[in-house]
């Protein structure tokens, strides 16, 4: 059993890594010139929570900040795939803290991070209004385009900072304040946040001693491989599932059970949490090099461990429009000393 999980997590940490860019091709249409300023307006808007992030994260030394801040990096990286797609300059002429070429997001940054340096609390709730402002433009640029390509990676984004504002909320609640809306309507917030809010596990870091597969008791099966890199922060997430509903007995799989699914996901971790975005790797064929498989965003996990022997996992699946709570487990305990006492 042990060599088996450790095989398997040996092939599944590799794969990410030297697949992750590896696209396919997209057939594009043409933007419109609203499509256009809401593509360069949402690139300098991640830059805005990215940089918002760092600061601080200088300033509270508070690791939600520097998962964060990484995470709407890769957003950036996101909408710059999307500019060079349809042939459209960068906004993004000075990636230092605070440079935009929108004049209206100077202010509006300044303002943030001076909100958000007068306490923690205010921290948390200016992190909090980033992610309720992206979702509020998120959605609106969701709505207002019918380009396939864009609608599947906002779609994505959107995702994580739905996340990112369960993430916030939870560090709020921490502190024994309810957290109340600032841009989006209450009940959208609640509706997003709902029981998914983690409170951040103070005195706990991840570390290499959770590397082993973990599962979820009650759903007998499926469970996850995690895989955590010290040095470059990095956790991967081997997710083996099933279909969101069961084939019909006409479906045949010539390998395995027509039903079988599996993800993968990677991100930046820092203190308890870390902030994962979910791959579906498709195309393949069993042991075969040929065709060339393809990777596709398909979501974000925002995970988190209480202690060395449980965890819990916060999956948002836009496609599916599923966001759910998965407690974890780990399957055996022969790792619990690695990780009570990590290198």
């Amino acid at each position: 059993m042990k060599k088996t999980i450790i095989f398997c997590l040996a092939l599944l940490a590799f794969s990410p890594f030297i697949a992750i860019g590896q696209q396919g091709n997209q057939n594009v249409g043409e933007l419109d010139a609203d499509e256009e300023t809401t593509l360069v307006f949402l690139r300098e808007e991640e830059k805005l929570a990215r940089d918002a992030y760092i600061y601080m994260h200088a300033l509270w030394s508070k690791p939600i900040f520097d998962n964060i801040s990484e995470s709407e990096q890769n957003h950036m990286d996101v909408m710059l795939k999307k500019l060079t797609l349809f042939g459209i300059e960068d906004p993004v002429t000075d990636n230092g803290p605070g440079a935009f070429s929108d004049p209206e997001l100077d202010p509006l940054y300044d303002d943030l991070v001076n909100r958000g340096s007068v306490s923690l609390l205010e921290a948390y709730r200016m992190g909090a209004y980033i992610e309720e402002m992206s979702v509020h433009e998120l959605l609106k640029a969701i709505e207002e385009t019918d380009e396939p390509s864009l609608i599947k990676s906002y779609s994505n984004v959107l995702a994580g900072s739905r996340n990112h504002l369960r993430a916030f909320v939870g560090h709020i609640e921490a502190l024994g304040i309810d957290y109340s809306a600032q841009y989006l309507g209450q009940e959208e917030v609640d509706e997003i946040v709902g029981d998914f809010a983690l409170q951040p596990s103070e005195g706990f870091a991840i570390n290499r001693g959770l590397n082993d597969a973990w599962f979820n008791p009650d759903t007998k099966g499926q469970g996850f491989f995690i895989t955590v890199y010290p040095d470059p922060e990095v956790l991967f997430l081997g997710w083996v599932t099933f279909d969101t509903v069961r084939p019909s007995e006409d479906v045949t799989a010539n390998l395995g059970d027509p039903g079988h699914r599996w993800l993968t996901a990677q991100g930046k971790f820092s203190g308890s949490q870390a902030e994962l975005a979910i791959t579906n790797t498709l195309g393949g064929v069993f042991d075969s090099d040929t065709p060339d498989v393809t990777n596709e965003p398909y979501g974000s996990i925002l995970i988190q461990f209480e202690n060395c022997e449980s965890g819990t996992i916060i999956y948002d699946i836009p496609s599916l429009q599923f966001t759910g709570y998965i407690p974890i487990q780990r399957v055996a305990p022969d790792q619990l000393g690695q990780c009570a006492s990590p290198e």
